[in-house]
C-alpha cells in the first residue's frame, strides 16, 4: 500500500487531495506545497526578526487612561505644587467628571446640562459636544478617557479574570441605565420648563438637592473627588457632617458614599459594572454610538469564530453576532480588547 506524507502527517493513499507527487519504486510520497509553503513562510519571518506578537492594546489603553485621569483631575497638582496657577475651565466633556469636584479641570457633559436647565439656560455647547464626539468617535470617551472607567479597569486587571452575566440578566440589566438617563433628562427639562414659565415656582423647591441635577449630589465621581476630599481637608467646616434633615448634605454625602460602594463592589464582580448598567452618559454616547463614523469590522477570511474576542470583551457584546461589514453596538466602548485578543487578526478598527 503506498503511503502518503501530507506536511509533516501521514494519511491512508486512499483519502487525500492531489497537490503533487514523488514515485519512489513502490511508494508515493505526496507533498502539500501549501502546507510547506506556509511552514517555509513562518522559518523566514523567524529568521528576517519580523515579530509576530501582537499589539498590547489593553496595556496602551491603560496608560491612555492613566495620563486621561491625570489631565482631567489636574488640579489636584495645585495642593502639592502651590505655585501651579492653573484654574478649571467650562468644557463639557462627556465621560464621568463631577462639576463638584475640587480637582477637575472641566465637567461632565451630562452635569452641565444638569446644572444649565435648573437656571433655566439652553445648554448648546454640551449638546454640541455631545453631538460632535458622538457623531464621529462613538463611545470612544468611555473607553480610553473616563476616570471612573480607568477605575474598573484597574479593579478588573488587579482581578485578573472576567465574571460573565447570562445573557438573559445582561439583557434585562442593560435596561437601567437607559431609564436613568430618561429619568435625569425628565427631571432637568421638566425644572427648566416650570421655571421659564414661573420663576418662583414650588417645583425647584420640591426638588431641594437635586434640583440643580438628579444624580449630580450622589453620583460616584462626587463622592470621591468632591465630598471625600472636602471631608478630609476640612473635616466639619465643609459642612458635609449636617444630618438635621433628610435632604441635608450629611445624607447627600452618605448616599454618595453607598453608591461609591456599590460602583467598586460592582467592577469587581462584574467587569465594568457602571459602564454596562448605570452610567447614564454612556447611555446617552451610545445612542449616537449606533451611527458613528468610528466603528469596527470583522474580516470574515480570517475570522475563525473561536470566540476569543467575545470572551474578551469586556462589555460582553456578542461580536459574532453583529454584521462583518462595520459593526457599532451601542454598548461598545472601542476599548480595543477584542482586536488584541484576535489571534488571526480578523478585527480592526473602520472609519467611517
Amino acid at each position: 500500500m503506498g503511503v502518503i506524507m501530507s506536511g509533516f502527517g501521514i494519511a491512508n493513499a486512499n483519502s487525500w487531495d492531489v497537490y503533487g507527487s514523488v514515485e519512489l519504486s513502490h511508494c508515493h510520497y505526496e507533498v502539500s506545497w501549501r502546507s510547506l509553503g506556509d511552514i517555509l513562510m513562518t522559518n523566514q519571518e523567524s529568521k528576517s526578526g519580523r515579530s509576530t506578537s501582537r499589539f498590547p492594546y489593553s496595556i496602551f489603553r491603560n496608560f491612555v487612561e492613566l495620563l486621561g485621569f491625570l489631565l482631567l483631575n489636574l488640579l489636584a497638582f495645585r495642593y502639592i505644587y502651590p505655585f501651579l496657577k492653573i484654574e478649571a475651565f467650562a468644557l463639557p466633556v462627556p465621560v464621568l467628571v463631577s462639576l463638584r469636584s475640587t480637582y477637575s479641570l472641566v465637567g461632565g457633559a451630562l452635569d452641565f446640562i444638569q446644572v444649565a436647565l435648573s437656571k433655566p439656560l439652553l445648554p448648546l455647547i454640551s449638546f454640541a459636544v455631545i453631538f460632535i464626539v458622538g457623531t464621529v468617535f462613538g463611545r470612544l470617551l468611555c473607553g480610553w478617557l473616563c476616570p471612573m472607567g480607568f477605575i474598573q479597569d484597574l479593579i478588573l486587571k488587579t482581578k485578573g479574570r472576567q465574571t460573565r452575566v447570562s445573557d438573559r440578566k445582561h439583557e434585562s440589566l442593560l435596561k437601567l441605565k437607559i431609564i436613568l438617563l430618561c429619568a435625569v433628562l425628565f427631571i432637568s427639562v421638566t425644572l427648566a420648563i416650570s421655571l421659564h414659565r414661573d420663576p418662583g415656582t414650588s417645583y425647584k423647591d420640591a426638588l431641594g438637592p437635586f434640583a440643580g441635577g438628579l444624580v449630580l449630589p450622589i453620583e460616584p465621581e462626587t463622592a470621591l473627588f468632591s465630598s471625600f476630599p472636602r471631608l478630609v481637608q476640612t473635616g466639619t467646616e465643609s459642612g458635609l457632617l449636617n444630618f438635621t434633615t433628610p435632604t441635608s448634605p450629611g445624607y447627600m454625602m452618605a448616599f454618595g458614599f453607598a453608591l461609591l460602594a456599590i460602583f467598586l463592589a460592582g467592577a469587581y464582580i462584574t467587569p465594568w459594572f457602571w459602564c454596562r448598567y448605570v452610567c447614564p452618559t454612556g447611555a446617552l454616547m451610545g445612542l449616537f454610538m449606533r451611527f458613528s463614523f468610528l466603528g469596527l469590522k470583522r474580516d470574515p477570511s480570517k475570522c475563525k469564530k473561536c470566540g476569543e474576542c467575545v470572551n474578551a470583551c469586556p462589555m460582553q457584546i456578542r461580536i459574532l453576532d453583529l454584521p462583518w461589514e462595520k459593526f457599532n453596538d451601542p454598548e461598545c466602548t472601542l476599548c480595543l480588547e477584542c482586536v488584541g485578543a484576535c489571534s488571526s487578526g480578523a478585527l480592526a478598527t473602520k472609519f467611517p
